[in-house]
């Protein structure tokens, strides 16, 4: 039965009806004056607190919530090298199990002699040893966030792979977030951390070596870290213990911090920062980050690239490097301009990476008819071949 569109259009009309922009506009003042008053000490030995339980993640605030970098000047000669992964994912109906990454990366240099290298690196993976975690058992497939797990460790070796030369001005990028958020997920244990943990960690380590700065670009960012540490400034309680708060629990009222509560930190910077400008910089308090190295830390800052709030992640080691801090201010800055809002290193390594629904059609035949070949017959489930061919 097709989608029922008259259903669909009445609940949307409900949905604008019920959602108010306005609310959210008129707590930016607050949040404003949060961002100018808040002591980040204080909430720095807030968040140091063992006890402290807040119920969000929470930004650490490193040095100052105020502070505005300009944008710094970008070198005439430099490169930028990006990398952007796609996959086919394994399918339960097929009587094979394997996945495909298909990971592109552009390389992009800027001055008196430019030039572009586009490409990517295209994996079949179907031994036992690379679809489980487990081999000698079949037990715990790579698929899910796993799967997105391992994309993300094959983006950093393609980073790699790309830097055939280190020029002395370089920066590398990749597409969202260098938290690897699948690290936490339930079941996940020490051995399949070590899995994909450390050949990341191998590729962050020698990309500080070579000193070639690493940022993960997050456009139209939904994240309120910042917003959060404003909301723990705001707390009454020493101890930060959201679920233990008085003033829920006991007074039966809002809490102190519920003003800024749903608001986003691209919005508080859009109000803030300049074109160009950038904040200061914020240590994440994910979870995960505890499995990694000390100048692995995630450290996060929001960028005005004129269109719109950008979120940057870089590693520690560059953030507390002025020179490559600046360098990737102004390498990103001047990647958004050329690409009219946003890096197109990105855009370039994405297209290489992208697999179309034709290609999935052609693995699959290119199977079927190998496994025809020596005689094994391609058979899949009931289940999908009656999606496959429609009865009455």
């Amino acid at each position: 039965m097709p989608l029922k569109l008259d259903v669909i259009a009445q609940a949307i009309y409900e949905m604008a009806q019920a959602f108010d922009g306005e609310e959210r506009r008129d707590r930016l003042p607050l949040a404003l004056e949060r961002l100018r008053v808040t002591d980040p000490a204080h909430v720095r030995v807030r968040l140091d607190d063992p006890q402290a339980r807040p119920d969000w993640l929470v930004a650490y605030p490193e040095r100052t919530f105020t502070a505005r970098y300009p944008l710094p000047h970008c070198p005439k000669d430099f490169t930028v090298v990006a990398a952007d992964g796609s996959y086919i994912a394994p399918d339960r109906h097929s009587p094979v199990r394997f996945f495909i990454i298909n990971t592109g990366y552009a390389v992009l240099t800027y001055g008196d002699e430019p030039q572009a290298e586009l490409d990517a690196i295209t994996q079949l993976y179907y031994r036992d040893e690379e679809v489980f975690l487990s081999p000698d058992y079949r037990t715990l497939p790579i698929e899910g966030a796993l799967l997105a797990l391992k994309v993300a460790v094959d983006e950093m070796v393609a980073l790699l792979h790309a830097i055939t030369a280190v020029r002395r001005k370089m920066v590398a990028l990749r597409d969202g977030t260098l938290i690897l958020w699948g690290l936490d997920s339930p079941g996940i244990d020490e051995e399949v951390r070590r899995h994909f943990l450390e050949p990341y960690q191998r590729a962050l380590r020698r990309l500080r070596d070579l000193e070639v700065p690493l940022v993960a670009y997050t456009s139209y960012p939904g994240a309120d870290d910042v917003i959060n540490a404003l909301r723990v400034g705001l707390c009454p309680d020493p101890s930060v213990v959201c679920r233990q708060c008085q003033a829920v629990t006991v007074h039966k009222r809002r809490p102190r911090c519920a003003p800024l509560a749903m608001l986003l930190d691209r919005l508080l910077f859009a109000h803030y920062l300049a074109d160009g400008e950038r904040s200061d910089y914020f240590r994440s308090r994910h979870p995960v980050l505890k499995y990694f190295d000390q100048d692995q830390q995630v450290c996060f800052f929001y960028l005005n690239v004129g269109g719109e709030i950008a979120r940057l992640e870089v590693p520690a080691w560059v953030a507390k490097s002025p020179e490559l801090l600046d360098r990737v201010h102004a390498v990103v800055y001047d990647q958004c301009q050329r690409g009219h809002g946003y890096p197109p290193a990105l855009t370039e390594a994405h297209e290489q990476a992208v697999i179309t629904a034709g290609e999935r059609r052609l693995v699959e035949e290119m199977v079927a008819r190998e496994l025809a070949g020596r005689e094994i017959l391609y058979a899949r489930s009931e289940k999908d071949r009656s999606k496959r061919v429609r009865g009455v």
